[in-house]
């Protein structure tokens, strides 16, 4: 071998480059962990209407070790994202002593089932709120259509001054709400989003004249629809 002097050039430069690897990685070490990058504030932007400042505290006391350069972003990411009201969570450092982190919350929409919420984007989650709200309820996994078909129905009850107060969606997947005034109005399985526009368009030709509450409507028929009233049963021809 040592009469193979182009081999041993080339152990010998690999060596160099190992040795020369090992010594910027020493001074990056010591680079990195000197005081001077030791992280001085953790800004927190985004809609926070429930986040508290002891929340943020507890998890930059728990998350902030080390520093600029050797925090755990994953952690600290992880964390605010298991809070009840984060929807979602960006975190990045900002040169030279910062870390930010972006909140977005979930804006709830409805009750969902027991105890859970809806937001504005369909997606069930757990929190707690006073707040009042409507209440969805559908087979699993169908949240996000109970969602969309909320806003079809509330702006086609708009006009009437009407608003919804429950919406159900059967295993069967045939719908039914109720109204802020207690009505029920059944709308079965198919073209539900034209039928309630088309009651709502003949509402004040018809049930808008009677004087009388009606707890009851089923629109479930092809040329018309039947009301119930407390006593008295109708049916209107569309």
């Amino acid at each position: 071998m040592w009469d193979r002097p182009r081999e041993l050039n080339a152990i010998s430069n690999l060596l160099f480059a190992l040795v020369i690897a090992c010594a910027l990685y020493a001074v990056m070490y010591r680079i990195i962990h000197l005081p001077y990058f030791d992280l001085k504030t953790i800004r927190v932007d985004g809609m926070t209407a429930h986040l508290t400042r002891d929340q943020v505290a507890f998890i930059a006391g728990r998350r902030l070790k080390g520093n600029f350069f050797t925090v755990n972003l994953d952690g600290l990411k992880d964390d605010f994202g298991k809070l009840p009201w984060v929807r979602n969570v960006s975190v990045r450092r900002r040169w030279p002593l910062e870390i930010d982190v972006k909140i977005e919350e979930h804006v709830p929409l409805a009750h969902w089932g027991g105890d859970q919420f809806v937001d504005t984007y369909g997606d069930v989650f757990d929190a707690s709120t006073d707040a009042k709200l409507p209440q969805f309820s559908g087979p699993f996994g169908s949240s996000q259509e109970v969602a969309a078909e909320y806003s079809a129905f509330s702006k086609s009850l708009a006009p009437l001054g009407k608003h919804v107060d429950q919406i159900s969606l059967s295993a069967r997947r045939a719908w039914e709400i109720r109204l802020d005034d207690g009505m029920v109005v059944k709308l079965g399985r198919e073209h539900v989003e034209e039928r309630l526009a088309d009651f709502a368009a003949l509402y004040g030709r018809t049930v808008g004249q009677l004087a009388k509450r009606i707890d009851y409507v089923d629109l479930r028929y092809d040329n018309g629809f039947a009301v119930r009233i407390p006593g008295l049963a109708a049916r209107a021809g569309a």
